[in-house]
């Protein structure tokens, strides 16, 4: 595109971009301007840093808020209503047959994890964690855990190097299409479901191969199981100066490597509505120069509370050490397990520190991460104990939560 292009560009000012700008929380308006293109209007953006200006195209998909719950409840195993826009579908017998898969898997989960976890959540974590944003970095898309541990939040953002995906079309698939789809979603939760998390290697493979494109089936199933109503699903791109643009799913695949992609679903239940962000990016210390959006979004979301687990114990290492000062710059609180923060940082810090369960050194692949300091301090206190199992240690009794407040003002 040429200079000139850009210098008679004018900025969009339609009543639709003044609500997307009221309802998009990704940065906050504040921090980033939203950009819905048409050919015959084209956008100049202020830039943050010294880059290319943004235009896009404004998204073509549209999805009905009932199509959109009919969707997430049918991916969780949900019976759908003879009302349901997906009712012929959900009479198939691959339907039925998930349908039976899963209503046995909630209900293990349910009696076995769930209760406790939620249990969990209001005696001990509710009064701490406030009632604003979540902030979750390297979750891949784990709503489950975010929503049951932090039900009040007022938005929830996830981030994963996983790929954003799109909702799936499950009216045009045929019965065995339909029947292998969802195979492949019961075979990608199987590890979450039992051991509280995502295999990365694993789930990078199943993202990649399955029928049901990315990370937004399994955020719609988790949706539909944490009892939400999906009202609103939109798919962004937020290049490095700041820009975001709402475009279709398929604009995500090939995208500039400064460039992080991401999806918001706004959800609602009886009781209020919250929105789910989940951002694809990288952030280690290279990706957090290469894309400095992303931290300026994290500060804008202003979070009470953050949460860590299952984080393959990369804010241990040196080249994760961007988001790690991000992480205990912007967080009041921090939920997580030993995976998570090293102890030595909040010590050195001052952070005061609550524990609970029991401290266990680390699983075999994650041996060189022994903390002998959380272990000293886990001794010196009586801790209450977990009634359920998270994170790599997910035994019960083997299982350790940190929750850590910043030393008071």
């Amino acid at each position: 595109m040429t200079q000139s292009f850009f210098r008679n560009a004018t900025r969009i000012a339609t009543a639709r971009a003044l609500l997307l700008l009221s309802v998009l929380p990704f940065g906050a308006a504040i921090a980033l301007d939203v950009v819905v293109a048409s050919p015959a209007a084209k956008a100049t953006p202020a830039p943050v840093v010294a880059v290319a200006p943004v235009v896009c195209a404004a998204p073509t998909q549209v999805f009905s808020a009932a199509m959109l719950t009919d969707t997430a409840n049918l991916l969780a195993g949900f019976a759908q209503p003879s009302s349901s826009t997906l009712s012929a579908i959900a009479a198939l017998p691959a339907s039925a047959a998930h349908r039976a898969a899963f209503t046995a898997s909630w209900a293990k989960l349910d009696a076995r994890q769930l209760d406790k976890v939620k249990a969990f959540a209001v005696a001990d974590v509710a009064e701490k964690a406030g009632t604003g944003p979540l902030y979750y970095p390297f979750s891949g898309p784990d709503f489950l855990y975010a929503s049951a541990l932090f039900p009040n939040a007022s938005s929830y953002f996830l981030t994963g190097l996983e790929p954003v995906g799109a909702v799936p079309n499950l009216s045009a698939m045929k019965a065995d299409e339909l029947n292998a789809s969802l195979a492949d979603l019961r075979k990608s939760l199987y590890a979450v479901l039992n051991f509280s998390f995502f295999k990365t290697n694993d789930m990078r493979v199943d993202f990649r191969r399955s029928r049901f494109q990315g990370v937004v089936p399994v955020l719609l199933t988790f949706a539909a199981k944490s009892g939400y109503e999906v009202r609103s699903v939109e798919f962004f791109t937020v290049a490095a100066d700041g820009k975001r643009c709402l475009t279709d799913a398929a604009a995500l695949v090939k995208v500039a490597p400064s460039t992080i992609t991401g999806v918001q679903f706004g959800l609602a239940n009886a009781q209020r509505t919250t929105r789910l962000i989940y951002v694809s990016a990288d952030i280690g210390d290279n990706g957090m120069v290469r894309s400095p959006q992303y931290a300026n979004a994290v500060r804008a979301l202003k979070p009470t509370a953050s949460f860590l687990k299952s984080a393959s114990f990369l804010l241990h290492k040196g080249y994760f050490s961007k988001v790690r000062s991000l992480l205990m710059e912007v967080s009041p609180t921090i939920l997580q397990d030993d995976s998570g923060i090293p102890y030595r940082s909040y010590a050195s810090a001052n952070w005061r520190s609550t524990f609970f369960g029991n401290y266990v050194r680390p699983i075999p692949l994650f041996a060189n991460f022994m903390q002998a300091d959380l272990s000293s301090a886990y001794q010196a206190q009586t801790n209450k104990q977990l009634e359920f199992g998270i994170g790599y240690r997910y035994g019960k009794n083997d299982s350790s939560l940190l929750l850590m407040q910043k030393p008071l003002q």
